[in-house]
């Protein structure tokens, strides 16, 4: 949900005109905007525009291997799509924590200007949905250790901690050069029901499957 607000007059000033009267022009009109959301898998046609006007570009890789595991059978990349455009992403890895019985949630992002309109914690809890359906209980992610501020934010959607993981990723980027990212991670797990939990009235649209 967004709110738009037009004001006129000078400095943005509203009320009664310099001569006296209230006048339409000088009213302040305050217009909600309703966004339909819909969380649904990407498609093979969505990896450009998801590198959002470059800001991404350099993971231009890593977002193509999510979504070829996802093709595997292996994983779900789901988007939060707005008029077309993905402004929103998570992904799930079905096969890394297989042999523990969880499954990895990672790499969610909103675009900035949808942030703060609770985009992500519809996607984790859109994500939850395909986990449970894939009969797996327990979902897992990784908090950076150096980015603890957002772990109030996994904490109010019942994920705890259970662990901590180091290590190293690597990816190239357009170019070809090789990029390092040193891994040192909370890790978060949340106990999933057995069985999907029914819409709770959000506003939010699950595509079909």
């Amino acid at each position: 949900m967004a709110t738009a607000h037009r004001h006129t007059g000078a400095g943005g000033m509203a009320g009664k005109s310099r001569f006296g009267s209230e006048t339409d022009r000088d009213r302040v009109d305050h217009t909600t905007l309703a966004m339909a959301v819909t969380i649904r898998r990407a498609k093979r046609e969505d990896l450009p525009t998801l590198e959002w006007y470059g800001l991404h570009t350099p993971h231009r890789e890593i977002i193509a291997d999510a979504y070829r595991l996802q093709e595997r059978g292996d994983g779900t990349m789901l988007l939060a799509d707005v008029n077309g455009f993905p402004v929103g992403q998570i992904c799930i890895d079905f096969l890394r924590k297989r042999p523990s019985g969880r499954a990895t949630l990672w790499a969610l992002r909103v675009f900035q200007p949808f942030r703060g309109l609770g985009l992500g914690a519809m996607l984790v809890r859109a994500a939850e949905q395909i986990v449970i359906r894939r009969g797996v209980t327990v979902a897992e992610l990784g908090v950076d250790r150096d980015n603890s501020g957002v772990l109030p934010f996994y904490e109010r959607l019942g994920y705890e901690h259970c662990g901590r993981e180091r290590g190293q990723f690597l990816y190239h980027t357009p170019e070809g050069k090789l990029i390092r990212v040193a891994i040192d991670q909370w890790l978060l797990c949340k106990q999933l029901p057995e069985k999907e939990e029914p819409d709770s009235g959000s506003g939010l649209r699950l595509a079909a499957e």
